[in-house]
């Protein structure tokens, strides 16, 4: 690595060779400020002094402190740290996978809360160091062999510790583990006050591994409470609805067409009474208004043409009240045909006739019923036929639907 430090007045040329600077936990670029331990040499080639650098560090800031900005900066660039981008987790995993250590106290306190949250939830623990410089590459693995074993929630988690200790969890690597990990993962890394790479990558944060344990899995009795209650409000939904259906087919029922299906036939019989009586109406108009022509021309006609005109006239006044008598005939067969037609239906689909059909109304306390859902085995029920009605129990639910259409 060659680089140049320098000030206001002077630049002096710096070497620092491989073995010494792959230790360096921070990247070199231009604008830092920094302290560089190491020794004076000559470049003989050229004839220019340098200095050897064994060591370099920032000056007013610690290098891992650095070393945390600049891979923050670079990740958020990359948009690992996007909202967007962050799996949902899960509500209730059937598998929970853990990466931490199972000599710590961590682990401990997770089953302790799990317990009071959910006491049959199924949690693997995959041991793994995660203290110190080195603990990204244990912590990687972790994540991909509980990966392979098949959980539906990943959570790594250590306590507390100072930035070194914290470390492996600032790794690039690890971050990029994290985030093409296809399983969602909780970090759980040290106390609130810590902030970790690993934290702004993961699908959620914990502020400690308690908190991720309330976190990965919902509280049991809450949730059946919340149940409870939204099936009780589905019943008193259903019953509502049951009840307003049974009074809107007692409206049916009630309507005086269903009471009196005579009523609708008398109407349209009615109807055709007066288009009768309106077209003799209307025939007589005619024949008294041709009369009247008649009368007026037979002043100035001879006795046989008026009588040749008067017989054409009879001849056709005879065949219009011939075509109209047909035509009234047809439209009162027309009407009546109607009329059994509707009598006809009305009958078939009465209510009672439906029964007789074979149907039954099936009632559970006086309640009618429209599924299975509204009843369980062993409830008694009373079945509505034609000619009577059954009391009886149900034995066993079968939610498999009828084919075809029967009615």
């Amino acid at each position: 690595m060659y680089f140049d430090l320098k000030d206001e007045d002077s630049k002096v040329r710096i070497v620092m060779f491989h073995q010494n600077n792959r230790r360096l936990v921070f990247d070199m670029e231009e604008g830092l400020h920094l302290q560089v331990n190491g020794y004076v040499s000559v470049y003989e080639k050229r004839g220019e002094y340098q200095v050897i650098a064994l060591d370099a560090r920032p000056v007013g800031k610690g290098a891992l402190i650095l070393a945390f900005e600049q891979l923050k900066d670079k990740l958020s660039k990359k948009g690992y740290f996007d909202s967007g981008k962050k799996k949902k987790i899960p509500m209730l995993p059937q598998r929970i996978g853990v990466a931490t250590s199972i000599g710590g106290a961590v682990l401990k306190d997770m089953v302790s809360v799990l317990e009071k949250r959910f006491p049959n939830f199924h949690l693997i623990v995959r041991n793994v160091n995660v203290g110190g410089m080195t603990s990204a590459a244990d912590l990687c693995q972790a994540i991909e062999d509980l990966c392979q074993y098949g959980v539906d929630v990943i959570i790594i988690a250590r306590g507390g510790g100072s930035l070194e200790d914290l470390w492996g969890f600032n790794s690039e690597e690890l971050a990029c583990t994290i985030y093409d990990c296809t399983i969602p993962v909780i970090s759980a890394v040290g106390h609130q006050t810590d902030l970790t790479i690993s934290d702004l990558v993961a699908d959620l944060r914990a502020a400690t591994p308690s908190v991720a344990a309330e976190n990965v899995i919902l509280d049991k009795e809450k949730i059946t409470r919340d149940i409870k209650t939204a099936a009780a409000a589905m019943r008193e939904r259903s019953l509502g609805l049951a009840k307003n259906y049974r009074r809107y087919l007692r409206s049916l029922i009630d309507r005086k067409y269903f009471l009196r299906p005579d009523t609708l036939l008398g109407a349209k019989y009615q109807d055709t009474v007066m288009a009768l009586r309106g077209l003799e109406d209307n025939m007589e108009d005619i024949t008294g208004k041709k009369r009247k022509v008649l009368a007026g021309w037979n002043a100035g006609l001879r006795r046989e043409r008026i009588i040749s005109r008067i017989g054409s006239a009879r001849l056709t006044v005879k065949n219009n009240i011939f075509r109209w008598k047909n035509s009234i005939a047809n439209h009162i067969e027309s009407k009546k045909r109607f009329a059994g037609f509707t009598m006809e239906s009305l009958e078939k689909n009465s209510p009672a006739n439906i029964i007789k059909r074979g149907f039954a109304i099936i009632t559970i306390e006086d309640k009618s019923i429209k599924s299975v859902k509204a009843v369980s085995p062993g409830d008694d029920i009373g079945i509505q036929l034609g000619d009577g009605s059954i009391k009886a129990r149900v034995l066993e639910i079968l939610t498999k639907r009828l084919s075809g259409s029967g009615i």
